[in-house]
Formats: C-alpha cells, structure tokens, sequence
C-alpha cells in the first residue's frame, strides 16, 4: 500500500509557484489556531502555497502571502481554475480589512469583503 511516515510528508519539496492567478472571494472567517480564511473560487491560474499575493478592495492593495489553503475541508497545496476552496494569507491584519461597529466593538465587515479579489503578485 502507499503509506507513508509523517518525516516523508514533512520532507516532501515544496510546490513552485503557478501560474499567476485571481481568486474571488465570497466569504471570510477566522478559524480559531490557523487564522482568517477567505473562501471562494479560483477564477484564473493556480494558487500555490508559498506564492506572494494581493487582497484587492477597493481601492486598495493589500500585500500577503499564501499560507495554507484548504479544499473539502482537507490541506491542499493548490487550487487550480475553477475549484472552490480557502486561502490563507499571512501578512494582512485585522486592522487592513474593511471594520464595521457591532455591539460596541469593531469587527471585521465581511460583507465588504464579497466579490473582493487575491491574485498573484509574483
């Protein structure tokens, strides 16, 4: 059978960037012990862990980096055309997005955030 030793995966090479890519988000939330993730759909390329990237609003440019993405629920190291899935970046706080009040405190408007694009930056 294919099993393998976690050292194996761990060792495993790094994936290259691919080509460049635009991902639309449609939903963001913060899942405690890994951070914010941004779902929605890659629209064009392929996304790969380790690639520089964009968050697009607006008028501003937010620069990040991929840190983890996620499909069905399980670690992925891309996101090709057309998948649907979760990008994490790093580099972009709270304090970058787009802040709503709700009872007293400010939180993140994730409305705003919908139809926003991540693309490369590579």
């Amino acid at each position: 059978m294919g099993f393998f030793r976690k050292s194996e995966a761990r060792d495993a090479p790094v994936p290259k960037p691919g080509t460049p890519f635009t991902f639309r988000v449609d939903d963001m939330f913060t899942i405690t012990g890994r951070g914010r993730v941004f779902t929605g759909v890659v629209e064009s390329g392929e996304v790969v862990i380790g690639t520089s990237a964009d968050l697009v609003l607006d008028d501003r440019v937010l620069p990040g980096r991929v840190a983890r993405i996620e499909a069905r629920r399980r670690k992925s190291q891309t996101l090709r055309s057309g998948e649907t899935g979760g990008v994490f970046l790093d580099g972009i706080t709270t304090e970058d997005l787009p802040l709503r009040h709700s009872d007293g405190d400010m939180r993140v408007d994730v409305a705003a955030l919908k139809g926003a694009l991540i693309r490369s930056s590579d």
